[in-house]
């Protein structure tokens, strides 16, 4: 996970500054100020910890201890921020998550063979 245009508005890239740019278009962003207080503190948290890696955001539970937030209460704050946060799509959305495994050739093939015996 990453921050959403780190590189537009970070122009860093030899070090980790010890401070990120504020731009004051956020004074108009509609989706700052409908941010829930707690997520707007933790977004400019985010911003701050993301500045160490050039706008990347470490896993849930080093996350969460950056924080000093329950590992729940980090996943809920950070699932409120997804207009300014980009999902790795290479990493899965959490540990619990599973993707299916493709079909094999051979179950397409016995589906073929059932349709074709049916008919």
């Amino acid at each position: 996970m990453e921050i959403k245009n780190w590189s537009k508005f970070q122009h860093f890239k030899d070090r980790k500054p010890p401070w990120v740019k504020l731009y004051r278009d956020l004074l108009d962003d509609i989706e700052w100020h409908e941010l829930d207080p707690k997520a707007a503190k933790v977004l400019v948290m985010l911003w701050l910890i993301a500045s160490e890696d050039d706008g990347h955001i470490p896993p849930i539970k080093q996350l969460a201890f950056r924080l000093r937030m329950s590992e729940k209460d980090t996943e809920v704050c950070v699932s409120k921020l997804s207009h300014w946060l980009e999902q790795d799509d290479n990493k899965p959305i959490s540990e619990r998550y599973q993707d299916d495994a493709p079909e094999t050739e051979t179950e397409t093939e016995t589906e073929r063979e059932t349709e074709l015996f049916r008919a």
